[in-house]
Parts: C-alpha cells; sequence; structure tokens
C-alpha cells in the first residue's frame, strides 16, 4: 500500500476553504446536539418519521458531510496526488449547503413539506451535485487507482445515487407520485448513510491512520475485501431493493454492509499492530479508540431483522458515536496542522515559533472525548431500555462535551505566541 508523507502539498486548497467546512461543521455539531435535547432524546417512531429526520440531517448533514467535504478538499491532492478542479466550486458549494440545511431543517421541524422542503432539497442537491463535479473533474489527471481512490469513487457515485433519491422523495411529498415512500427513504438510507459516508472514511483512514501512526509494512488484504464487500451491498443489494421491495434482498444487503465493517476493522487492527509510534497521541489515539463504537454498530446492526429497537442502536452508534470520535481525533490531527503551516511555517528560522504540539492545550482534549464517549453510552442505554431521563442525561454530557471541542477549534485557530 502507498504511504502518503504529509498533509501538505503544491496542489494543497486555501486555508480558507477548509475552514468554510471545520467551522460550520462544529456549529451544526452543537446545534445538533440541542435539537437532539430539546426534541429526541427518547427517539419517537417510526424511524423515519419527520421528528428524527430533522435531528438525523442536522447531525449527518450540517456536521458529518460537512466534515467531510472540506477534509476532502484537503485530502484529495494529498490521498490522490491530483490538483482540485475548482476551489471556486468548493467555496459555492459551501453557502448553497448551508442555505440548504437550514431551510431543509426548518422544513421538517415544523413539516412545512409542501414549499420549504423542495425548496432546501434541491439546493442541497445543487450543492452535492457541484462537489461531485468537482470531484470527478479533478480525476483528471489521476494516474494511480490505488485502494483510496477506488473507496472515493464509489463513494461518490453512491452519494449521486443517494442524493437523487432524496430529492425525488422530497417532490413527491407534493406530487404524490409514490404512495408508499418506506422503500424510497430505506435506499436513500442505503446509498448515504451506510454508502458515501462509511466508504470515504475506510478510503480516507487508509491515508490519515498510517500516516499519523507511522505503521508500515502491513497487509491491505482485509480492506481490499471490504471494497468489494461494500460495492456490492449497496449498488446491487440497494439497487435489487429499491426496485423489488424484497426483505430478503434488504437483509442480505444489510448484512453484506456489516461485513465489509468487519473486514475493514480488521485491516484498522493490521494498521494498528504494525504502529512503531507508542507515545501518547490524543488525535490518533482517538482515531483508533473510536472504532469500537463501529463494533457496537456491528453488533447491534445483526439484530435488526429480529428487534426494532436495533434499526435505532445501530443508527444512533453510527451516527451519534463511531463518525462524530472519529472525527474529533481526526480534528485534533488536522486543524493543529493546518493551522501552523499556513501561520507560521514560513517564520521558521527567522522567529520564535510554536511547536505542533503546543497548538493543542494539554488534558482538554482528554476531557472532551472521555465526556462525548460516556455521554454517548449513556444515550444508548437510555435508546435501549426506553427511559427518556437516561437518554437526556446522556445527551447533556454529548453537549457539554461539543461545547469543549468548539471551544478547542477556537483555541487552535486563534492560537498566539507569547512573547
Amino acid at each position: 500500500m502507498r504511504i502518503v508523507g504529509s498533509l501538505a502539498t503544491k496542489f494543497a486548497p486555501p486555508f480558507s476553504l477548509v475552514l468554510h467546512y471545520f467551522i460550520g461543521g462544529a456549529a451544526l455539531n452543537l446545534i445538533a446536539l440541542i435539537v437532539l435535547l430539546l426534541f429526541g432524546s427518547q427517539f419517537a417512531q417510526p424511524f423515519y418519521n419527520l421528528q428524527n429526520a430533522a435531528i438525523v440531517h442536522i447531525q449527518l448533514l450540517g456536521f458529518v458531510m460537512m466534515i467531510i467535504f472540506g477534509a476532502l478538499y484537503q485530502l484529495i491532492p494529498v490521498a490522490l496526488e491530483v490538483p482540485v478542479f475548482s476551489f471556486r466550486l468548493g467555496y459555492l458549494q459551501f453557502y448553497i449547503y448551508l442555505a440548504g440545511i437550514i431551510i431543509f431543517v426548518i422544513s421538517l421541524i415544523y413539516g412545512n413539506l409542501f414549499f420549504l422542503l423542495p425548496v432546501g432539497a434541491l439546493l442541497l442537491y445543487i450543492s452535492m451535485a457541484i462537489f461531485i463535479f468537482n470531484f470527478f473533474m479533478s480525476l483528471k489527471h489521476l494516474e494511480k487507482f490505488d485502494i483510496t481512490s477506488k473507496f472515493l469513487i464509489a463513494a461518490n457515485i453512491s452519494l449521486f445515487i443517494g442524493i437523487s433519491l432524496g430529492i425525488f422523495l422530497s417532490i413527491n411529498f407534493f406530487t404524490g407520485w409514490v404512495s408508499d415512500i418506506f422503500r424510497l427513504v430505506v435506499t436513500h438510507i442505503i446509498f448515504t448513510l451506510l454508502g458515501f459516508i462509511p466508504m470515504v472514511v475506510m478510503g480516507v483512514s487508509m491515508v490519515l491512520l498510517p500516516m499519523f501512526s507511522l505503521a508500515h509494512k502491513f497487509n491491505d488484504k482485509y480492506i481490499n475485501i471490504a471494497f468489494y464487500l461494500m460495492v456490492i451491498a449497496v449498488f446491487v443489494f440497494g439497487s435489487g431493493f429499491l426496485f423489488t421491495g424484497s426483505n430478503y434482498i434488504l437483509v442480505s444487503g444489510i448484512y453484506l454492509i456489516l461485513l465489509g465493517m468487519v473486514f475493514y476493522l480488521l485491516q484498522v487492527y493490521e494498521i494498528y499492530s504494525k504502529r512503531p509510534r507508542r507515545t501518547k497521541d490524543i488525535g490518533m489515539d482517538t482515531m483508533f479508540y473510536s472504532h469500537f463504537v463501529l463494533i457496537l454498530s456491528v453488533i447491534a446492526g445483526l439484530f435488526i431483522p429480529f428487534m426494532e429497537e436495533s434499526v435505532y442502536l445501530f443508527g444512533i452508534s453510527l451516527i451519534f458515536g463511531f463518525f462524530p470520535i472519529l472525527i474529533y481525533g481526526s480534528m485534533f490531527k488536522i486543524v493543529p496542522f493546518l493551522t501552523w503551516f499556513h501561520r507560521f511555517s514560513n517564520l521558521v528560522g527567522k522567529k520564535k515559533v510554536p511547536m505542533l504540539v503546543d497548538m493543542l492545550p494539554q488534558k482538554i482534549p482528554d476531557i472532551q472525548v472521555v465526556v462525548y464517549s460516556l455521554g454517548f453510552c449513556v444515550l444508548f442505554v437510555g435508546t435501549f431500555l426506553h427511559i427518556p431521563v437516561i437518554s437526556i442525561l446522556g445527551t447533556v454530557l454529548m453537549l457539554i462535551a461539543v461545547l469543549i471541542f468548539v471551544y478547542l477549534i477556537y483555541y487552535i485557530l486563534n492560537f498566539k505566541v507569547e512573547d
């Protein structure tokens, strides 16, 4: 496997472009937890009702995918060794995307399905189509099709199908073309939540985990198996369920996705076992640790055909467990480096500059990760036992942790060297 050396390349984007997405993502992460506390700590049934949809879309579109888009603008030149086709399209995508999220979520919270929902969905569709166009135009100079590029290509195709189903769903609310929307909703989830996001995570992890841990000489057979399992599960079984509505195809597809996640976990362990660096590193340690939550997701997913609660537990463990904790760890590595590189690297040898380790305060990141993890566990238990007060307690802890995360981002971006 090719090991990438640094986040900084000659094709790197403007720092402000990446910051747009990172700051927007952190702010919407905070809003998502506030909305979860106010409206949905016990998660109303069925799982695809408007209340749950609003909470999930703020967290996924507003936080998880916002960070993913920003990270990919930085990582595409690093991982694929090609320039991004257009940074201006990246800025344009951000503002359309942000407007789309705000309108879309408000429409779900207030049940305005016939005007605001299609407008918000259309803006989101346009913004993500811009990203997909920008991504594939960037591939014109791609020479090496390694596992990361394969994952990112498959992920973007999956995203295009997922958002196309999403815009059709929003239009269907006032046209009524399809009376049974369950099949559309589930397929939309398969191509976005279980297709795009996990495949981006798997592909990008094969760049970041070896880079940050300095792991080398590891076998990459597991991640290659995971890739083919994910592609077959999402594209073949996802499409199969859309056109047939067969529960057998749906369950088979979900189990294939879970199997793909298992092989991805084996690959992460393979990298972890070959890392030479054993010193404490809160960013890298958190990235590896987050995969324990993914194990919990896989276990919950195994019971989806037998217990309705498993749908909630599987979704919660991904949306409020694995994805956020992995992102927090990544941000503790990426944001300090980019801030240092853009503010202090040209001052090396001319005046006093901080060390990279100085860019992150001691202890506070550890507290953030511990409090968030504890809150997630409490939320998980509360949801499993159907006890709202426990779920609310877990949400409060997670909200405190997200406030700390926002403070840490502010601290890093405003870091100053004492004279």
